[in-house]
């Protein structure tokens, strides 16, 4: 599917259909002042919000939403599970905690927050199963609409590869010089819906002097150039800012192209520029690190 104006959507390999540019709540202020940039970018015309339990923002999330006076339908809810949470009947537990702090009696999607708990769970495989299944139960049961996963490796994928349900997203660390290629390429040859967290490589490449010229040259912020970047390789990215006229800048991603040459110099970023240094196998996050 062409993505050409913000108003457009990935379509899932279940049919359900997700908005092509999200907003990510991960370090709100869990207060009126997080919950006023959550109404301003309702108001801006952002319909697709992505949280998590970990996140501490789903409360104010769902406020906002509320006082917007949006209908429930037409916004697209995205919130995960906590790596910590990962047995069937603690999945249940932080899920219907979710549906309390958004004040819904649905997810549009619900995610696998981390593959694994720590580096040393020799049972991760086993763990992981389950938990699998467990979404696939809460999906029959018609509490979420989608199911998919985030921060997964292919190694990850072949241990629920036989279920009955496939991840529709896998949401990673995405952004020139930390593209993680061979993830990206195995999901989109599985119709995986790729989304980007950390974008703007942690704010690292706002101020790149490779981004800073092609910024330049279209005459965008650096801010565009990495986000149109993402959906230039297909990939849906989930944007974050406490300006309304920086919100307002970033969903008018399809007033200007990146050319071939463009890409090919972005790619070239040097490798772990703006790396979060999060890795799903080998440093497994113990509490809110990072941006994920």
């Amino acid at each position: 599917m062409k993505i050409s104006s913000s108003e457009d959507s990935f379509l899932l390999s279940d049919g359900n259909k997700i908005p092509c540019i999200g907003f990510g709540t991960f370090g709100l202020d869990n207060n009126k002042k997080g919950q006023d940039i959550i109404k301003t970018a309702i108001s801006l015309g952002y319909r697709h919000f992505d949280t998590a339990s970990l996140y501490g923002s789903e409360e104010i999330l769902g406020k906002a939403i509320k006082a917007s006076g949006v209908s429930r339908d037409e916004l697209f809810l995205t919130s995960k599970v906590w790596k910590d949470d990962m047995a069937p009947g603690d999945i249940r537990k932080s899920f219907d905690r979710s549906l309390h702090a958004l004040g819904t009696d649905y997810l549009d999607l619900l995610l696998i927050h981390w593959p694994r708990a720590n580096e040393n769970d020799e049972e991760w495989e086993e763990h992981l199963l389950m938990a699998w299944n467990t979404f696939i139960f809460l999906k029959q049961e018609g509490k979420v609409k989608s199911i998919g996963v985030s921060n997964f490796l292919p190694q990850h994928f072949d241990v629920i590869h036989s279920c009955s349900e496939k991840p529709v997203v896998n949401q990673i660390e995405f952004h020139p010089g930390y593209m993680q290629t061979g993830t990206v390429d195995y999901c989109q040859r599985h119709s995986i819906v790729v989304e980007a967290w950390s974008p703007l490589g942690r704010g690292a490449l706002l101020n790149h002097p490779v981004v800073e010229e092609i910024a330049k040259k279209h005459k965008v912020s650096t801010a565009k150039v990495l986000l149109a970047f993402c959906l230039a390789h297909n990939v849906l990215p989930l944007v974050k800012s406490s300006s309304k006229e920086r919100l307002k800048d970033n969903l008018s991603l399809f007033d200007f192209n990146l050319s071939e040459d463009d890409l090919y110099v972005l790619r070239g970023i040097a490798e772990k520029t703006g790396w979060s240094g999060q890795h799903p196998d080998l440093s497994i996050p113990k509490a809110k690190v990072g941006d994920f």
